[in-house]
Formats: C-alpha cells, sequence, structure tokens
C-alpha cells in the first residue's frame, strides 16, 4: 500500500465478508447470534470509515481547502457569478493546461513533497498525505490534483497474444473524497437497517441467514467503491446483483417474492450485457483497466469545451490520448503510451455502461424491476433504495465521467428527466405507501442522472447523497407503521401521528427533505440539480431538461405528503371503507408483504402503537443527518453546502460554476415545493377542500395509465414474456413430441430387439445347449448301470475286453 489509510478501508471491505464466512459456517452454533455479528462488523466498517473520512478531510488536502472553497463559492453569489481569480484557476488555467500528457503525466504536483496551491492560491508543501492525483491535473480541485490513497496488488496476469503484452489483473482500493464519503454514507446507512432488523426480522425463522446475506451485501457494495478498475468493480457488480437476488426473494415461499427477486435479476442482466460490450470496447483501445488513467486521459481539455463536455468538434473523429498502459507483471506501473479510439465507438462505450448503471439504478425502460423489490423485508427495502444497489449505478455514472462524451450525457440527462416524470406520475395513484416510496426512489434518481447529464456532476452526486438518509429513513418509517398495522393500504389508515409520534414526525422530516423544504439536505441538493439544469437549458437549448427538474421536483412534493397525510393525519378511515375494502386490495397492485405477522381485522388504527426502542433509535439518528447534511457552513442557511463543494474537489473533468444559477433555482424550488404540499394538503388533509374522485373520473384516461404504470408491464409481457412462454410451450411440445418420440421410439425398438434376442437365445442357443447337455445326461444315466460295485462282474467284462481286444487284433493283423 502507498499510504497507511488505504489499509483503513481494505479493512473496511473485508471485515463484512469475515463475518460473513463466520455466520455461514457457524450458523448452526450462532443462531441468532449472527445478528451480532453482522451488527459489530459493520459498525466497525461504520468506524473506520469515519476515521478515514476525518482524516482525509483534516490530513489530506487540508479542511482549509474545503472551507476556502466554500468562502469564495459564497462570494460568488454576491458577484452574480462572475468567476474571482481563484475560480479561474480552478476552471480556466487548468482547464487549459491540466492535460498536457507527455509533460503533466510525470509532473510532480501531487508527490510527496510537491510544491502546490491550495484553494485560497497559497504555495504550500504536501506532506505526504498525497500521493497520486486521481485526475493528473486536478480538475475541479484547485491546483493540485485530489489526494488518492490506493494500492493494488497483482492477482493473475494472463499469457501475451499477438505479440501485446500480458493481460494483467490487479485487487486493491482506490480511496479518494468520493469514496471517502460512499463508505461513511453506506456504512452508517447500514449500520442503522442492522439495527433496525434486530427488531423488524424478530422471531423470522430465518433470521441468522437474513443476517449473513445483510454481510455480503454490505462486504459486495464497500469493494465497488473501493474498486480502482474495471475489473473489479466489474466483480462487485455483479456480487451486488447476486445480494439481491437472495434478499429480495428471502420470503420465496411467496411465489410472487420468488418471481419480483427473479425478475429483477433478469433485468440487471440486460443493462449488463449493454455495460459488458462497453468494458470490453474500452479494453480494445485503452489497453488498461484503471479506471484514475482512463479518466486522467480523457480529462485532457483539449478534448473538450469550456464548459468540461467532450465533442466531437474539438477531440475530433478520432479521440486520440496519452495513456498509461496496463500495470506490469510485477506490478510496476505501465509506460505512458499514445492510444486512439473513434469518437462513435468512445459514445457506444459510454452508452454501454450507462446500459448496466440504467439497470441497477432503473431507469427506463429498465425500471420495472424496482418496485416488484419490495417483496423483500421492509430492512431490506431501505438498504437497496437508499445506499447500495440502486447508488451503485449512479455512483459509476460519477466514477466513469470522464468516458462520456457530450452525446452520451445528452442521452444520460433525457433519460434521467423523463424516468423522473413517469415515476412521479405512477407514484401519484399508488395506494400502497411502500410502493409510493418505490416509485419515489426512482424518480429521485432520475433526477440524480439529470443533474450528472447536464454537468452538474458534484450535483448528482450531492443528492445521491442526501436522498440517501432521507429515503433510508422513509423505507424504516414504512416499516415501523407496517410492523404495528400489518396493512400496507393507506386508504385504510389516518391518524397514526397521535399513535406513533416517533414514527410519524420522523418520515415526516423524510418527507420534507425529498420535498425539497427549505433548511433540510434534500433543499440543498434540488437546488444544485435545478440549477445545473437551468445553465445547461439557457445555454445549450435543452428547456425540457430544466422543466422536467421542476415538474417532477412539485410531483414528488405532492404525493410525498399526499403519502403522509393518508397515513397520519387526520383520523382513521377503515371504519368508512369496511364495505370497500376488497375493492381497494384488488385495484391494480401487488398484493401485501409481510414477514410471518396476520392482518388485523377491522380497524388497523385501534391496534397501532409505536415501534420497540430498537426500531425507533434508527429513525431518529437518521433523520438528523436528513436534516444537516447538505447545510453550508454559514451564520444563515444560504449558500453553497460544504458537502457539495467537498463532492466538486473531486471532479474528474472541469465543470461549470453554477453560482449565477442558485438564486434563481432557489426560488424555483421554493415555488415548486409549495405548489406541491399546498395541492396535497387541498386534497389529502384534515382541512382538504377537493376531493381527488372527481379528477380521477374526469381524467380518466391519465388515471388509467399511470394506475397501470405507463403499461410498461404489459407492453413487456406482449413484447417479451408472452412470446417468450409461447415459444417455450412451443420447443416443450416439440420436445415432447418429437424428441421424447424419437427417444422413447428407440427405447421401443430396442426392448423389441432385445425381447427378440432373448427369445433365440432361450429356445436356439439354450435348445441346443441344453439338449446336448439332456444326451449326456442321459448316456451318463444309461452307463451308470454298468457300475455295479461287484468285483466279480467287473473280472468278468475285463476278461471279455481283453478276449474282444485280442481278437480285433488278430482280424486287423490277418486283413
Amino acid at each position: 500500500m502507498e499510504h497507511w489509510q488505504a489499509w483503513l478501508y481494505v479493512a473496511a471491505v473485508l471485515i463484512p465478508l469475515g463475518a460473513f464466512t463466520i455466520q455461514i459456517l457457524g450458523m448452526r452454533w450462532l443462531g441468532n447470534k449472527n445478528a451480532y455479528v453482522a451488527t459489530a462488523a459493520v459498525a466497525t466498517c461504520f468506524a473506520l470509515s469515519a476515521f478515514g473520512l476525518f482524516s482525509y478531510v483534516t490530513t489530506g488536502p487540508g479542511i482549509g481547502t474545503f472551507l476556502a472553497l466554500h468562502a469564495h463559492h459564497g462570494d460568488e453569489h454576491g458577484e452574480d457569478g462572475h468567476e474571482s481569480g481563484e475560480h479561474a484557476v480552478q476552471h480556466g488555467d487548468e482547464h487549459g493546461k491540466a492535460d498536457e500528457h507527455g509533460k503533466k503525466e510525470d509532473a510532480p504536483a501531487a508527490e510527496h513533497g510537491g510544491e502546490v496551491k491550495d484553494a485560497g492560491g497559497e504555495a504550500h508543501k504536501k506532506e505526504g498525505h498525497g500521493g497520486d492525483s486521481a485526475g493528473e491535473g486536478g480538475h475541479g480541485a484547485g491546483s493540485h490534483g485530489p489526494v488518492v490513497w490506493k494500492g493494488q496488488f497483482t492477482w493473475t496476469a494472463m499469457g501475451a497474444l499477438m505479440g501485446k503484452k500480458p493481460l494483467v489483473l490487479t485487487l486493491g482500493v482506490y480511496i479518494d473524497l468520493l469514496s471517502a464519503l460512499m463508505f461513511t454514507m453506506v456504512s452508517f446507512i447500514a449500520l442503522m437497517v442492522h439495527i433496525y432488523a434486530m427488531g423488524y426480522m424478530h422471531g423470522d425463522p430465518r433470521y441468522p441467514r437474513f443476517f449473513a446475506y445483510l454481510s455480503l451485501f454490505c462486504f459486495s457494495m464497500f469493494g465497488l467503491i473501493a474498486s480502482p478498475s474495471i475489473f473489479m468493480i466489474f466483480v462487485f457488480w455483479e456480487l451486488v446483483g447476486v445480494c439481491s437476488y437472495f434478499l429480495i426473494g428471502f420470503w420465496f415461499e411467496d411465489l410472487a417474492n420468488a418471481r419480483a427477486s427473479f425478475k429483477a435479476f433478469v433485468t440487471n442482466r440486460v443493462g449488463d450485457v449493454g455495460m459488458l460490450i462497453g468494458l470490453g470496447i474500452i479494453w480494445s483501445f485503452f489497453g488498461t483497466f484503471e479506471i484514475a488513467d482512463i479518466n486522467a486521459a480523457l480529462s485532457s481539455s483539449k478534448l473538450r469545451d469550456d464548459d468540461g463536455r467532450l465533442t466531437r468538434q474539438i477531440a475530433g473523429d478520432d479521440v486520440v490520448v496519452s495513456i498509461r498502459s496496463a500495470p506490469n507483471e510485477d506490478g510496476s506501473p505501465g509506460d505512458m503510451v499514445t492510444k486512439s479510439i473513434p469518437y462513435v465507438l468512445l459514445t457506444v462505450a459510454g452508452l454501454g455502461i450507462f446500459a448496466g448503471c440504467a439497470g441497477k439504478s432503473a431507469q427506463v425502460p429498465l425500471h420495472v424491476w424496482l418496485p416488484d423489490a419490495m417483496a423483500g423485508p421492509t430492512p431490506v427495502s431501505a438498504l437497496i433504495h437508499a445506499a447500495t444497489m440502486v447508488a451503485a449505478g449512479v455512483y459509476l455514472v460519477g466514477r466513469f465521467y470522464a468516458l462520456f462524451t457530450a452525446e452520451t450525457l445528452l442521452y444520460i440527462a433525457y433519460t434521467g428527466g423523463i424516468t423522473m416524470i413517469i415515476a412521479a406520475t405512477i407514484a401519484l395513484v399508488q395506494t400502497d405507501y411502500k410502493k409510493v416510496l418505490a416509485y419515489s426512489t426512482i424518480s429521485q434518481l432520475g433526477m440524480m442522472m439529470l443533474g450528472l447529464g447536464s454537468l452538474g456532476w458534484a450535483a448528482g452526486l450531492f443528492h445521491l447523497i442526501t436522498h440517501a438518509f432521507f429515503k433510508a429513513l422513509l423505507f424504516l418509517s414504512a416499516g415501523s407503521v407496517y410492523h404495528s398495522v400489518h396493512t400496507y393500504e393507506m386508504p385504510k389508515l389516518g391518524g397514526l401521528l397521535k399513535k406513533m409520534p416517533i414514527t410519524g414526525f420522523c418520515m415526516l422530516i423524510a418527507t420534507m427533505a425529498i420535498s425539497g423544504v427549505p433548511l433540510l439536505s434534500g433543499f440543498y441538493s434540488k437546488d444544485a440539480i435545478l440549477a445545473a439544469t437551468m445553465k445547461f437549458a439557457n445555454e445549450t437549448g435543452h428547456v425540457p431538461l430544466f422543466a422536467f427538474a421542476a415538474f417532477g421536483s412539485a410531483l414528488t412534493a405532492f404525493y410525498m405528503f399526499r403519502m403522509w397525510f393518508l397515513v397520519f393525519d387526520g383520523t382513521s378511515r377503515s371504519a368508512h371503507l369496511e364495505t370497500e375494502s376488497h375493492k381497494t386490495e384488488h385495484h391494480g397492485h401487488d398484493d401485501d408483504h409481510g414477514h410471518g405477522h396476520g392482518h388485523h381485522h377491522g380497524d388497523p388504527v385501534a391496534h397501532a402503537h409505536e415501534s420497540a426502542p430498537l426500531m425507533a433509535w434508527p429513525l431518529i439518528a437518521l433523520a438528523v443527518p436528513s436534516v444537516i447534511v447538505g447545510y453550508p457552513i454559514t451564520i444563515l442557511p444560504f449558500g453553497e453546502p460544504i458537502l457539495e463543494q467537498m463532492i466538486a474537489y473531486n471532479a474528474p473533468v472541469a465543470t461549470p460554476s453554477l453560482a449565477a444559477y442558485h438564486v434563481p433555482a432557489m426560488m424555483v424550488s421554493l415555488v415548486v415545493a409549495s405548489l406541491g404540499i399546498g395541492g396535497a394538503a387541498l386534497f389529502y388533509s384534515r382541512w382538504r377542500i377537493f376531493s381527488a374522485e372527481p379528477f380521477a373520473k374526469r381524467f380518466s384516461f391519465l388515471y388509467d395509465l399511470f394506475r397501470n404504470k405507463w403499461y410498461f408491464d404489459d407492453l413487456y409481457g406482449a413484447i417479451f414474456v408472452k412470446p417468450t412462454m409461447s415459444l417455450a410451450k412451443n420447443i416443450a411440445e416439440f420436445d415432447k413430441k418429437v424428441v421424447d418420440g424419437i427417444v422413447n421410439g428407440s427405447g421401443k425398438v430396442t426392448l423389441l430387439v432385445s425381447r427378440l434376442s432373448g427369445l433365440f437365445d432361450k429356445v436356439a442357443v439354450d435348445g441346443i445347449v441344453n439338449s446336448l447337455a439332456d444326451t449326456v445326461l442321459a448316456i451318463g444315466e444309461k452307463g451308470r448301470g454298468l457300475q455295479t460295485g461287484r468285483l466279480r462282474q467287473y473280472l468278468a467284462f475285463l476278461a471279455v475286453g481283453v478276449v474282444g481286444l485280442f481278437g480285433f487284433l488278430y482280424v486287423w493283423i490277418q486283413g
């Protein structure tokens, strides 16, 4: 390892794997103590991650770097977005100089003892905390590159082919600030989920196995975050998919749950086909799996416009880069070589990688698996939707960002925007509050992709982190509600705030955060994405992207507060809906998911109670970052959030300043949030003025469209499922009648031949043998009479014999 801090993250990756091994091998002996092993492991990972992040911020670039960046961007708000000299260094001078690969690759700017400048412009010496620049030019990170802690060793080296050097596969870790932030976020949420699950899953017959799967899930996600190469990323990418299959179908006795896990697995494999194509193109043309080297080569300002986009107009039909080749067999760095790739193929490679990300992060058209993933236990839903599987796709887009051409980014932006609107409209009409949260996740993931595609690299990843906290809180709160009332149907509920105040207020905080209410984390991250899409629309003319972000945010506020009002506000509606309960249960959504609890009959709210402390404490713990994680460090809660600046420090390419757009974006954010919340209050709160039913009847076409999930499942059923099933049935019939007919016919002929052969053997062969035996036996029987046992008779026979012999000899001699 080049840096001792990297060992922290090696341990953080391997500890859950060790816990999984102990739990699987010792499951019978440990029993329910598996939960303590798993929770202790993830708690240790969180402690290591938190210490690693603290070490990075304080001894890597230094806390002053982020404070200076923060103060500078705060000043920009007051200067109408004009860049100061310092910002010009970051986004201008670096953009023009940071990629002269022939000179820059070997420059010691980020090496130990090299002289660099911090965000304040003062020269200082790096004292051995930073190693290599992730971007070799420090785009977005001041005049020096981001600090990186890394280490790796050669796992295997495949033989050289056609005169080329061997394919070297390495294992290791690559920790920059983005990795450190993701580690801390994922480990904290995983710890809360583990604690919560100890109460939620209590009494489940496979309780120990559940926690073993959680440990493997955490190992997979930690490995994905820390991976320095495409090879390692793909290995852990597939492990995450396998773990989701295990956990979504954890209650596999219910056929719907088994189908949901299979649907998730197959849908993600469709995306992974594109990802494999993209990775194959990258290896074929660049000859390396190292992500940092690929990003460094493609971050050159010679290939990019003033906004940091990789365009054909600048890069040309063939993109020529200077890139470090794959490591040597002894693990030493490869040499600097010049490579070229057709611009079209680079675009295809980016689209292929995004296909894999679209599968994991449930983007249209591969979004259909995520709502059905609610079949798993609620702690699994929280982990998948907040910090692991769906976060992996967005994280990978951010990690491969320098690879994406301008056309690929535009495709990502529109895919994210369309996904955001489609999922939000479906959430509007759901009666199952867990399904509302599922479609909310798809919508918010779309918003993250929209921000990333609109050149808001830091904005999209900022929302990924803030969303993780309040989405985990929402799902765990939903589990707390179900654990008490044993139904997911919102029309049966109402008035739960009095019965479950901790759950109700924690869920309200999360609902406000995701809706963009000021002073909560979601307000700041949504503001950043709105600013990015506003700037992008203003400069490129792609106004629909900003419209997607604004309209989607309004819909989010509406359906989230609709959910909260229906569940917690007013009084119970069950007494008034007793006769209609069967209608709501069969009105186009799946059956309730459960974990062994029976359903209450009558009024479920009457039996409601606050969850046990083991489930309530994680809710309170998650509510805190849901409020404060997006705060700027200023007297007033306005300005650029420090977390966004920390993320921007790590940007792989120079990204445009959004300072001039934050204030108008904030105004838009306030307006759309107010409209969404106000609309929900008018229709669903105790003070409601309007009823939703007349609107549903008047706009029945839209209602049916949203209720039937835009007919995606029906379309896939008609195009893929039914033809596949029909083909399978025809093949089965062919197998049964033709293949089996031939096989069975051959068997019958063989049986007939064997019977004839047996008959011939019995009648002919056995007849001859038996006849000969019978003859010999008869002769033996006749000859046996000569053996009388009398000596005088034997002497008489001997005498006769001798006389006869002499007579024969006499005749023979005479003749």
